[in-house]
C-alpha cells in the first residue's frame, strides 16, 4: 500500500460529529500522503455538513441512510453510486461491518480498516485496533490507520472551516450575535444528545454562566459588552429556556434554532466555552476556544479535548466511566462537579489563551 499512489480515494467518514472533528487530523495526514489524489468523503449528512470547505477533501458523498439510502433498495442504489465512483483505494474510518460490505460489493479492491464488529474477512487490509478501550485517544486512533497505510505520522490538532458566507448568514439570522471590536460572547452548551448522563446539572451551567459574565463586566473587561449565549440540538429547546430563566444575566437563547454550520460560526466566535462531553465541545477546541468541558459516564482518555486535558473537569467516582445514556443510580460524577470547578477551569483556560496570543502577537 505505502508504494502505491492511488489517484482516487473513498473515506468512509465516522457517524458522531466529535468523532469525525478528531478524524480531521488523519485526513490532513492522508492529504499529505497523497496531495494530487481526489479524496471523497462518504458520510452522513450531519458529518458532511461539519466538514464542507475542509481542506483534506475534494468532494462529498452525502449517506442519506433515512432517506434515499434507506433499506434494500436505498443500499443497492448506494452500491451503484459508489461504483460509479471508480474508486481505487476505500480508507475506512467508521468501525461497523456495514461500511465493508458496502464497498465490497461496489468492487473497490483495496479497503482498509481496523479489524472490526467482524469485519476482517471483507477487508483486503485489515488493521488490528487497539485491544484496551482508551490505549489511544481516538485522534491517535485514525491517524493511525492512515500511519499503516502512507507511512505518515504527524502531531496535528484537529481542524474545522468556517467560511465567509456563513459568517454573514449568523450576522443576518441572528443580528443579536453581531460582534463589534471588545464584544465578549460566553457560550454554554448544556444539553447532549447521547443523553442525560452526559449532562451537567442545568441550574449549575446557570450560575457558571452568571459568574464568568460578571467576572468579565466587573473586573476583566470593564465597559465591554459581555454577553452569552446557550446553544444546543433540536429537541433542547426546553432547556434551553429553562437555564435562561435560572440565570440573572439574560443570555441569547439559540437552542434548537441553528444549524450546524451556524453552530460552528457562534462557537468560533465564544471568548469561553461551557460544555458537556459533545460533538460541540470538539468543535470549539478544533477553532481553540477556551473551554471548560464536564465529563461525567465517558472516558477522557477516548475522547477528552486532544491536546488540553486542561480544560477536562471531573469527579472521581468509582463506577465512572460506565458510558451509559442515563444513570440508573444517583448521577454521582456530575453532581460531584461544582460551580466553582468549571467557573475556575473556564477562567484558567481563558488566561492561559490570552497570554498565548499575546505572546505569538495575535493580540
Amino acid at each position: 500500500m505505502k508504494e502505491t499512489h492511488p489517484g482516487n480515494i473513498l473515506v468512509r467518514a465516522p457517524n458522531w460529529i466529535g468523532d469525525a472533528v478528531m478524524g480531521t487530523p488523519a485526513l490532513m495526514d492522508l492529504r499529505k500522503a497523497y496531495p494530487s489524489a481526489n479524496i471523497t468523503l462518504w458520510a452522513r449528512p450531519a458529518v458532511a455538513e461539519l466538514l464542507k470547505g475542509h481542506p483534506s477533501i475534494n468532494e462529498i458523498l452525502v449517506y442519506d441512510y433515512r432517506g434515499k439510502h434507506g433499506g434494500m433498495f436505498g443500499k443497492a442504489a448506494l452500491i451503484q453510486t459508489l461504483r460509479k465512483g471508480n474508486f481505487e483505494l476505500a480508507i475506512l474510518f467508521q468501525n461497523a461491518f456495514e461500511a465493508a460490505i458496502l464497498t465490497l460489493l461496489a468492487g473497490i479492491a483495496e479497503r482498509v480498516g481496523y479489524a472490526t464488529d467482524g469485519r476482517k474477512w471483507l477487508l483486503s487490509k485489515s488493521i488490528e485496533a487497539p485491544i484496551k478501550k482508551g490505549a489511544v485517544h481516538l485522534v491517535q486512533y485514525y491517524q493511525g490507520l492512515i500511519c499503516d497505510i502512507t507511512g505518515i505520522q504527524t502531531d496535528r490538532i484537529p481542524n474545522l472551516v468556517v467560511e465567509k458566507e456563513d459568517q454573514e448568514r449568523i450576522d443576518q439570522r441572528f443580528p443579536e450575535l453581531v460582534m463589534t471590536d471588545g464584544d465578549y460572547l460566553i457560550g454554554v452548551n448544556p444539553g447532549s444528545i447521547y443523553g442525560t448522563a452526559k449532562r451537567w446539572l442545568p441550574e449549575r451551567f446557570a450560575e457558571a454562566a452568571d459568574r464568568l459574565v460578571k467576572k468579565f463586566q466587573e473586573d476583566l473587561l470593564p465597559g465591554k459588552k459581555i454577553r452569552s449565549v446557550l446553544v444546543g440540538s433540536q429537541g433542547e429547546e426546553s432547556l434551553g429556556q429553562y437555564i435562561a430563566e435560572c440565570m440573572k444575566e439574560r443570555p441569547i437563547v439559540l437552542s434548537g434554532k441553528t444549524t450546524l454550520r451556524d453552530l460552528m460560526g457562534i462557537i468560533k466566535r465564544c471568548s469561553i466555552f461551557l460544555t458537556n462531553d459533545t460533538g460541540p465541545m470538539h468543535i470549539a477546541n478544533a477553532f481553540n476556544v477556551p473551554l471548560a468541558a464536564v465529563f461525567g459516564p465517558t472516558d477522557p482518555d477516548d475522547t477528552a479535548p486532544y491536546n488540553n486535558r486542561q480544560a477536562l473537569v471531573r469527579t472521581s467516582v468509582n463506577c465512572a466511566p460506565c458510558f451509559l445514556r442515563h444513570c440508573p443510580i444517583d448521577h454521582r460524577c456530575m453532581t460531584g462537579v461544582s460551580v466553582q470547578q468549571v467557573y475556575q477551569v473556564a477562567l484558567t483556560q481563558y488566561e492561559a489563551t490570552l497570554a498565548l496570543r499575546e505572546q505569538v502577537g495575535l493580540n
